[in-house]
């Protein structure tokens, strides 16, 4: 069996379009503390190790399945890296962080089959117009339930109005690089026939 290690709606979206047949089970780490206890690793290392994270947790409970993770964070011009906001308010002042900015967003995948890793990752960057409270708020009025997002909008949907420009991997931007997953779970020798 394959499954998906997220709670994450956007991504069982994609997985729904995939083609591949999988159960979705949250993986329930502490993000922040493995991240935290990894100061020396880059944007792009810490999305990959987080996604890794995620898998191995999975593949303890599960070790003949195959399991795939991804996680996913922005950046901003400065290095500010932006999680997913707790309040209303973190939300917004995230949001309004990226008016008129380039924002690269970082995606690490990993598949653990049959005891072995794989991973890879994804660049995106995101530019926005200027906008201000208002227009982020006209946004989320189209799509309430959307927020909960690592940029504190998803860019498939209240976020698209802001954008100008995005250069990589769309479906990286969203948290599951499809070109990715395919060739990692080709390495790891995945048949979705018959694993």
């Amino acid at each position: 069996m394959l499954i998906l290690a997220t709670e994450s709606p956007t991504k069982r979206m994609i997985m729904d379009r995939s083609g591949l047949a999988y159960e979705a089970i949250s993986a329930n780490i502490d993000e922040r503390a493995i991240e935290k206890s990894h100061p020396e690793l880059d944007a792009r290392e810490t999305a990959v190790l987080l996604a890794r994270s995620k898998a191995e947790t999975l593949a303890k409970s599960y070790p003949d399945d195959c399991i795939v993770a991804a996680d996913t964070f922005g950046v901003l011009p400065d290095g500010s890296r932006l999680h997913k906001a707790k309040t209303a308010v973190e939300k917004m002042k995230m949001c309004l962080s990226q008016s008129g900015k380039t924002t690269t967003i970082y995606t690490g995948v990993c598949v653990i089959n049959r005891g072995k890793a794989f991973t890879s990752s994804t660049a995106t960057k995101i530019t926005y117009m200027k906008f201000d409270e208002a227009m982020v708020n006209n946004a989320h009025k189209y799509n309430p339930n959307r927020r909960n997002a690592a940029l504190g909008f998803h860019v498939d949907s209240a976020g698209f109005a802001l954008v100008e420009n995005i250069e990589g991997s769309y479906l990286g931007a969203l948290g599951l690089p499809l070109d990715k997953l395919y060739t990692l779970l080709e390495k790891a020798g995945y048949d979705n026939g018959r694993n």
